[in-house]
């Protein structure tokens, strides 16, 4: 709900808007959404951010909306963010989710550009969530060409090596993928993979762990933290090493608490040697 400040500023935005004050305008909108979530301001920021040339802006500012694709108002809104950032690969994916519900065509960058922004990421030691997601600017033979070449290479990002993952299953290639895990080169179908979250085994480690830890409360969000570190190593191919979730939580566990993996301490210790430093 809007509150009556929220609602003050939204008036004045919209005047700021009609003098051609667009500065002043996202101002006062970045201030009243400070004062909580509305949809009616965030959409109009958006179109604002546009407006302003601050395309990125308007993307980091959609995708904190809940979800994009059930409200058509917000779904155009997405589908127009996405043309102006010239993010063809989310696009791609959006496409495939929704099964063809996107109708605005979205396009890369040039070739020139597109060579600048794989040089560029390849030259990075601590790429941030904007440098990755410039690759969305990619076309979609770009993007596989050069998500593999990173997927194959031993000392690559851990979590950057999660997103290219989780990125070829949102796209929902048939192509058989290889990846570097834990130094052994395997391959995937990520049509036939899950995203991380969403992985069965995944899920339920989680929730043996939470059951683990149920009477120690203050210590659960590190251990889960060390738990995703665990198993965010191991994906996309969690059940080439996890037959059985339970006993696997209960070795996190004791790996956790006394340094005792049992019959994954060697799996626990090489996951620990590959994770970054």
């Amino acid at each position: 709900m809007t509150t009556l400040s929220q609602k003050n500023l939204l008036q004045l935005a919209r005047k700021n808007e009609l003098d051609n004050n667009v500065t002043l305008a996202i101002q006062n909108l970045e201030e009243a959404l400070r004062e909580g979530s509305s949809q009616e301001i965030v959409l109009m920021l958006c179109e604002l951010y546009l407006k302003d040339k601050q395309a990125y802006a308007a993307y980091s500012l959609i995708k904190e909306e809940g979800d994009l694709f059930s409200d058509k108002t917000i779904f155009t809104e997405y589908s127009k963010i996405l043309k102006a950032n010239h993010f063809a690969i989310e696009a791609f994916e959006v496409t495939n989710l929704t099964k063809g519900e996107l109708a605005i065509s979205v396009e890369p960058v040039s070739i020139t550009e597109q060579q600048e922004l794989m040089l560029k990421f390849k030259q990075l030691k601590q790429p941030t969530q904007y440098d990755y997601q410039q690759l969305f600017k990619l076309s979609l033979a770009n993007f596989k060409f050069f998500a593999q070449s990173l997927l194959v290479d031993p000392t690559l990002n851990f979590a950057v090596r999660i997103a290219l993952c989780e990125d070829f299953v949102r796209l929902g290639l048939k192509d058989e993928i290889s990846v570097v895990i834990l130094g052994d080169l395997v391959k995937f179908i990520p049509a036939d993979t899950n995203l991380l979250k969403d992985e069965p085994i995944y899920r339920e480690v989680i929730s043996g762990i939470g059951a683990k830890y149920y009477h120690r409360p203050s210590q659960l969000p590190v251990v889960l933290a060390e738990v995703n570190l665990i198993l965010g190593s191991l994906y996309p191919m969690i059940n080439k090493y996890v037959d059985e979730p339970d006993s696997f939580a209960s070795d996190i566990a004791s790996y956790i608490d006394n340094h005792d993996g049992r019959g994954n301490q060697k799996l626990f210790e090489t996951i620990e040697l590959n994770l970054p430093k």
